[in-house]
């Protein structure tokens, strides 16, 4: 296994590392969660997040998506130092097509990001309140992304992006964004929802009385 990169890795760098395969092409769960180090919620995070701005997921996929990250963000919640994993998952191996296209859009992704990006309001990554309160918003969004609301695939998934990247950079200003942002899709998706309620008590009066 490849050395742990230094903390002050560019996120290209870390990226690349936390991937990087085997012999046989192949890379497991535990040994990007083990490279990662304190970084494994955003690496985490981000690895889950990038199917969700494919525009047309296999039926299920978001459903799986949704609660692997509410797994992750629920630890982060109760304040898990180590992201944990069921031996199941960890054992479980990224083939070498998955690999190859995660790091060509992910880093390639990432290095755009790095020139805005990089470690600032450090204290924001370190407050205990801050990150439960990313967790809760990571977990709530996981939630819409599990529904099955219609293109509601693409904010939530920009949002926890936001949030695993001020993790994974100590980037606090990029976490207080994705934490901005993911509130305003809550409270979008809570009126949305609240206009279909009444509508459909309007539409039970007008037909039933």
């Amino acid at each position: 296994m490849n050395s742990l990169p230094t903390a002050e890795a560019r996120l290209s760098e870390l990226f690349s590392a936390t991937l990087d395969t085997d012999a046989d092409g192949t890379v497991s769960l535990e040994e990007i969660v083990a490279r990662a180090g304190d970084r494994g919620y955003g690496i985490m995070l981000l690895l889950l997040t990038i199917p969700c701005f494919i525009p047309v997921l296999p039926p299920g996929t978001s459903g799986v998506v949704g609660v692997l990250m509410i797994l992750v963000a629920s630890q982060m919640l109760v304040g898990r130092r180590q992201l944990w994993l069921p031996a199941r998952w960890r054992r479980k191996r990224l083939a070498p097509a998955t690999v190859q296209a995660i790091q060509t859009r992910g880093i390639a992704l990432l290095q755009r990001i790095e020139r805005v990006s990089y470690p600032r309001g450090r204290w924001l990554t370190r407050n205990g309140v801050l990150l439960r309160v990313s967790a809760l918003i990571v977990i709530l969004l996981s939630l819409v992304l599990s529904s099955p609301m219609p293109f509601m695939n693409t904010l939530p998934a920009f949002s926890i992006a936001l949030i695993a990247i001020g993790l994974m950079n100590h980037d606090g200003y990029l976490l207080l964004a994705g934490n901005l942002l993911g509130v305003a899709v809550l409270l979008v998706v809570g009126l949305g929802l609240e206009a279909l309620l009444h509508a459909w008590q309007w539409i039970r009066m007008c037909f039933y009385g």
